[in-house]
C-alpha cells in the first residue's frame, strides 16, 4: 500500500519537483550570494513560490484528479505530500549553507 501511494506521488509531483528543485537551487544560490542578512526574505521567497507552484500545479493536474481518487489519494493528501517534499528537499540545503557559512 505505501509503495503504491509513493508511486502515486512519483508520477503527480514529478514535474513540479522539476520546479521546486530549480526553486530550491535559486535560494541557496542567493543566501550563497547575500548572507545571513537576507534569510527571512529567503524564507519567504521559499514559501510564496512553492504556494504557487503547487496551485499552478493543482490547476494543470485537475483532469487526472478522478484518476488519484479512485487511487485512494485525495487532493489535500496530494496537496500536502507535495509540500512536504518540496520543503524535504530544501531545508536540508538551507541548514547545511547556514551552518557552513556561519
Amino acid at each position: 500500500m505505501i509503495i503504491r501511494k509513493l508511486k502515486l506521488l512519483s508520477i503527480y509531483c514529478r514535474d513540479f519537483l522539476v520546479y521546486s528543485i530549480l526553486m530550491s537551487l535559486l535560494s541557496y544560490y542567493t543566501y550563497y550570494v547575500t548572507g545571513l542578512g537576507f534569510l527571512t526574505a529567503i524564507i519567504w521567497f521559499k514559501i510564496i513560490t512553492s504556494a504557487i507552484g503547487i496551485f499552478i500545479h493543482q490547476e494543470r493536474k485537475s483532469k487526472e484528479q478522478f484518476f488519484y481518487m479512485n487511487n485512494g489519494m485525495g487532493k489535500k493528501e496530494l496537496m500536502t505530500l507535495s509540500v512536504l517534499v518540496d520543503f524535504a528537499i530544501w531545508l536540508p540545503g538551507m541548514i547545511y549553507l547556514v551552518k557552513s557559512m556561519l
